[in-house]
């Protein structure tokens, strides 16, 4: 393990243009340090507009910061990133369907990274590492989903394939931008085992970007809370989330939904007009 983070911020800041004549610019964050070790689940956690995305595009270098610096294993991120830490970092979005071609196969869209990086030879090495990768994404036999196109399989199918995707290459951060608010509940659980079965068992350090603090708590070794850009509380998961210093973080653990109170007992059968049930019986 290298003693350099993945990702060490310093004074980062992310300011919009106004949208608008007249209107003032946009502070998106303003000010954000923290690290990202290798190998941990980092939790970003706020409410919507908090700047929680912001900050996973700006990692990726998909936003530039307008002050500050991102460094990536103690390299500054200046201009457009190169193809070494495109392969390195990648980023799962909110909603599957919006990050495949409805017009590729699922067999493609894996290649695809593959083929643009340059990684295995062409034919079947490159076949059989997107394979591969597919099926340790849950999606086995690969080749029941192959040639299948993004409409026909489930939401939950859909990011499996967005992970396959990624997880093909190697990389060694996934930044993940609220990989399942857009799925069914029944499918939450086992997208978030997988991630975490690739964190475990391939060592890929996760960026868990989330507005869902019990999330962050069941799967975050830290937490960083953003509050209208800036990092109100940062550390690791039981101090943040288990003796709260700011009010943020305060007003996000209460707004948890807290499990319905214990319905009363039902009467006794005998209250019912049922007959008591015979001697030395279980009921």
């Amino acid at each position: 393990m290298s003693d350099q983070p993945l990702f060490a911020v310093e004074d980062l800041g992310v300011t919009f243009p106004a949208r608008a004549r007249g209107a003032a610019p946009v502070t998106a964050l303003s000010g954000v340090d923290l690290t990202w070790d290798e190998g941990e689940v980092l939790g970003l956690v706020g409410a919507s507009g908090s700047g929680k995305s912001t900050l996973g595009r700006t990692l990726t270098g998909l936003q530039r910061p307008s002050h500050g610096t991102v460094r990536f294993r103690g390299r500054p991120l200046d201009g457009t990133p190169d193809r070494a830490f495109r392969r390195s970092v990648q980023m799962i979005f909110q909603d599957p369907y919006q990050s495949l071609n409805p017009r590729r196969t699922v067999g493609a869209q894996v290649l695809e990274g593959l083929e643009i990086q340059g990684i295995g030879t062409p034919g079947e090495d490159r076949t059989a590492r997107a394979v591969a990768a597919m099926e340790r994404c849950g999606l086995a036999p690969a080749e029941r989903y192959w040639h299948r196109y993004p409409h026909e399989l489930s939401g939950g199918q859909r990011q499996r394939v967005v992970i396959a995707a990624a997880v093909t290459l190697g990389p060694e951060a996934l930044i993940c931008d609220e990989p399942v608010s857009a799925l069914d509940v029944s499918v939450r659980s086992q997208v978030l085992g997988l991630l975490d079965a690739l964190r475990r068992q391939e060592g890929i350090g996760l960026l868990f970007i989330t507005h869902d603090v019990g999330l962050a708590w069941a799967l975050c070794d830290r937490v960083a809370v953003l509050h209208q850009g800036r990092v109100v509380e940062y550390g690791d998961t039981a101090d943040v989330l288990g003796a709260p210093r700011h009010p943020y973080t305060r007003e996000l653990l209460a707004a948890v939904p807290k499990p319905p109170a214990p319905r009363p007992v039902s009467a006794p059968t005998a209250s019912r007009g049922l007959p008591d049930p015979p001697s030395g019986q279980d009921t």
